[in-house]
């Protein structure tokens, strides 16, 4: 930084007197630098307003879209009604016929269940651990007479252990090997036996579900098996009547392997992870058993096939017969251990249709574009049902009403720019859009249909006021005079606005010439982008040219200085000789 004292030698204020000359040059780099803002904040207003047009736009092809494709037809979109959701809903297509059905839901698809005859778990016994049923560490309390015994369980403590801390207080366990109930009694007939207290740690009582009899004597609610889903399926103390061996077996069109690591719980998780299965795995612990509910509703077989494992023979689902090198020599599915699942019926207009799934598609209902979801069958209480197809007309008031809206949005904002203070005043390109777009909205067209003025559906400027001029560019809707108007001549309707000259079609080519390539916006950012650019280039050279100035004027005071200081110099070296 360098640091200089103006006058030193002449006495004048050289600085100020540069600072008040460059001023007088800078200001011809302020005058750019504003028009430079002007520019830019005219770039930022097109922007925003090319914004408007863009949503004018995109409101717009809502409704032209319609044109393209029968997907698309906001015109031909269909509602569907039930008159009791609780019965039946549906959904519909715009290839529905719009009418009124008598639908009544007479039976509920249900899905096919599967699970062996009978347990395929042992019931517990002596050498089961506690643990293994679900019983956690802890104590419970047995009374006998009163008289009070704290029971502890450890973690590796089976029924035998129990059997004996139980005997110790006088009471007794035994578990029914044929029904696997398991009881606790007063050793004595003549004593009362009660069990539980609030200082009970383990859930020995609440999960056996332990309740007592008119006999005084303690009974499960369930009984009480083996198997757990911790259980590893090939362990040869797993519980099972037959052990199983490793291999795999097929559910549904899955296969699924067993081997030295797999428990209950993974093989079921595996199951229930499966699409190709169509199943819902669980284990039925109160009964022993492996349950299998299919996903698919109707009345069809769980396809259960027996593989290089015994498991689905074990689950006593399959039959199947093996050599000595277990080889499989034939094998059958035990549809007597299957509870068949039941087809939907419903009656449509009189006509009785069954279905295998409560979802009816229409090529079962023979309702064209129609899927019916069935919910419940129909009672005394719910009464006669029927379902309605009709006209959406929502997403037509909608669309329509968006249009109006990004309308009268766009033309009071370029209304407010073109005006006598506004930023683009002068913009006739503009102001002739602005013409277009109104006379558009406001002119009659020649049409083969019934309505040639958007006024005959519902759609009109609104009333003028003192406030207002009477031809007055906004737009209202009248929603009842619209739906009116499509309710009686739809296609007259959709002409107006979308046939070959229609209000809406021509609109869109309007806008769409304003927004693409080589159109106003175009054409007006690129004048600006070019005038933003030349200016910067001006304002550079400009403040280059300042810049040199203060340098030339700064050398010019800095040389007279050092004039000075000679003539000061040589003048006192005169009078000192």
């Amino acid at each position: 930084m360098t640091i200089s004292f103006s006058g030193l030698a002449s006495g004048l204020d050289t600085d100020s007197w540069v600072s008040a000359l460059v001023s007088v040059k800078q200001l011809g780099v302020t005058s750019l630098q504003s028009q430079l803002s002007a520019l830019q904040e005219t770039q930022t207003t097109i922007s925003n307003l090319k914004t408007s047009f863009t949503n004018f736009q995109t409101a717009l092809q809502a409704l032209t879209d319609s044109s393209y494709s029968a997907s698309m037809d906001i015109f031909a979109a269909n509602t569907a009604t039930s008159s009791d959701e609780t019965v039946f809903t549906a959904s519909v297509t715009t290839d529905a016929i719009r009418d009124t059905y008598d639908i009544t839901v007479k039976q509920l698809a249900t899905t096919t269940s599967a699970q062996a005859q009978e347990a395929v778990s042992e019931v517990a016994d002596g050498n089961t651990r506690l643990s293994d049923l679900g019983i956690q560490a802890g104590s419970f309390t047995v009374y006998v007479d009163g008289v009070r015994t704290e029971i502890n369980i450890d973690e590796n403590d089976t029924v035998a252990n129990l059997q004996s801390r139980l005997s110790s207080a006088g009471a007794t366990l035994t578990i029914d090997q044929d029904t696997g109930i398991l009881s606790i009694a007063a050793t004595n007939s003549g004593d009362e036996l009660r069990i539980g207290a609030n200082t009970d740690t383990s859930n020995f009582v609440s999960l056996l579900g332990l309740e007592i009899d008119e006999n005084g004597v303690y009974n499960s609610a369930s009984s009480v098996y083996q198997v757990i889903g911790s259980t590893l399926l090939t362990d040869a103390n797993a519980g099972f009547k037959t052990q199983i061996a490793e291999g795999t077996f097929t559910i549904g069109n899955a296969t699924f392997t067993i081997d030295e690591n797999t428990t209950l719980d993974n093989i079921i998780s595996q199951i229930n992870n499966s699409e190709e299965a169509n199943v819902f795995a669980s284990w039925d612990a109160a009964n022993g058993k492996l349950i299998l509910r299919s996903t698919v509703e109707g009345a069809s077989y769980i396809n259960i096939e027996a593989g290089t494992s015994n498991f689905t023979d074990v689950m006593g689902l399959t039959v199947t017969e093996r050599d000595s090198s277990n080889n499989i020599t034939s094998t059958r599915l035990i549809t007597a251990a299957q509870e068949l699942g039941q087809n939907a019926i419903v009656n449509i207009n009189g006509t009785d249709i069954t279905s295998s799934s409560n979802t009816v598609t229409s090529d079962i209902s023979r309702i064209t574009g129609v899927t019916l979801n069935l919910k419940s069958v129909n009672t005394s209480e719910t009464g006669e049902t029927t379902l309605t197809i009709a006209q959406d007309t929502e997403k037509v008031t909608s669309a329509i009403t968006e249009v109006i809206d990004s309308y009268n949005s766009l033309m009071s904002e370029i209304d407010s720019l073109t005006s006598l203070t506004g930023e683009l005043h002068g913009e006739t390109t503009l102001k002739s859009i602005y013409s277009s777009l109104r006379n558009t909205m406001n002119s009659a067209i020649e049409t083969d249909g019934a309505y040639s003025l958007l006024s005959q559906i519902g759609i009109s400027t609104t009333a003028a006021s003192s406030a207002m001029a009477d031809d007055t560019v906004s737009l209202t809707l009248d929603e009842d005079a619209l739906l009116e108007a499509l309710a009686n001549n739809q296609d007259s309707v959709k002409e107006l606005l979308l046939g070959t000259n229609g209000i809406i079609s021509t609109l869109k080519t309007t806008v769409d010439n304003t927004l693409y390539s080589g159109g106003y916006f175009t054409t007006k950012e690129t004048s600006l982008t070019t005038q933003v650019s030349n200016m910067q280039d001006k304002i550079t050279k400009k403040q280059e040219s300042v810049d040199t100035y203060q340098a030339r004027l700064e050398s010019q005071f800095a040389a007279m200085e050092n004039v000075i200081a000679q003539l000061n110099a040589n003048y006192s070296s005169l009078l000192s000789g």
